[in-house]
């Protein structure tokens, strides 16, 4: 099994990042390069094990955003009751089947899960190549906007336990996951998987974060040790982990899938997400 670069070896992750980003970036050109490592995002595939169909609902939804109706795709486990919920805040490729498929998969482990599109402000259907052009067109204050709006949504889901609702953003949504707790006091958790990080708000963030992130991600892997010094110092919680020998989209089937490091990473964010 592979060895993980956690929080317990953290002082070992610093050391290794100072002396081998310098190398290691020049030999991933090169392996990016030869791999098709170019943002691709296939077939949807992320938790340890699939989703049960027979145990969740699911339906496309619209809420209000400002007077704008969103899409969104929502996940429920069966049954009565309260649950705790999550945002699934797409990547660069918006939201893919992929997303929905994680979507289901928290609604199988017990959350109510709520993806929004966040391209529907651009209005219409997109070819894979035409997304991930459509949500690099997105506002970052829109979209930060939408997802405050998502949240109140959730907040008023009979389903929901409005104390615990918490966000996960993947790549691109990532740095709005962390974006989300510098301006919504009442999230619950907040995970990060390969996303950037704030530059400023961090004394605003009442909720404990969770980063995902890969060795060969050198974009935005070798910022947590800054985030993690400003974290402590603004005095808020930050735990993250570093998942060896994998690339930025390890979570996501495709040329840089892992089905190790996804597994792992799937299993510390479901036990985050539920304490």
């Amino acid at each position: 099994m592979k060895e993980i670069v956690a929080r317990e070896r953290r002082l070992d992750s610093r050391s290794f990042i100072a002396r081998k980003l310098p190398a290691l970036a020049l030999a991933t050109v090169a392996a990016f390069v030869l791999s098709g490592y170019l943002f691709v995002s296939n077939a949807p595939s992320f938790a340890a094990q699939p989703a049960q169909e027979a145990s969740i609902d699911t339906d496309t939804i619209h809420y209000d955003s400002g007077g704008f109706n969103l899409d969104a795709f929502v996940a429920k486990p069966k049954g009565g009751g309260q649950h705790p919920a999550v945002l699934v805040i797409h990547g660069e490729q918006g939201l893919d089947e992929s997303m929905r498929t994680i979507a289901k998969q928290f609604a199988a482990a017990g959350l109510v899960a709520l993806a929004p599109d966040l391209t529907s402000r651009l209005g219409g259907t997109r070819s894979p190549a035409q997304m991930a052009q459509a949500v690099g067109q997105l506002s970052l204050n829109l979209t930060l906007h939408d997802l405050r709006a998502a949240f109140a949504f959730l907040q008023k889901d009979a389903d929901v336990d409005p104390s615990k609702i918490s966000s996960v953003g993947f790549g691109w949504g990532g740095w709005r996951s962390f974006m989300l707790a510098t301006s919504v006091p009442e999230l619950y958790r907040a995970v990060v998987y390969s996303g950037s990080m704030p530059s400023q708000g961090f004394e605003s963030i009442h909720a404990p974060v969770l980063a995902n992130y890969a060795q060969y991600d050198f974009r935005v892997t070798g910022n947590a040790l800054w985030t993690e010094k400003t974290m402590a110092d603004a005095g808020k919680k930050f735990t993250y982990y570093v998942y060896p020998k994998v690339y930025h989209a390890f979570y996501t089937e495709g040329p840089q899938y892992d089905a190790e490091a996804a597994k792992l990473a799937w299993t510390r964010t479901l036990d985050f997400l539920q304490k």
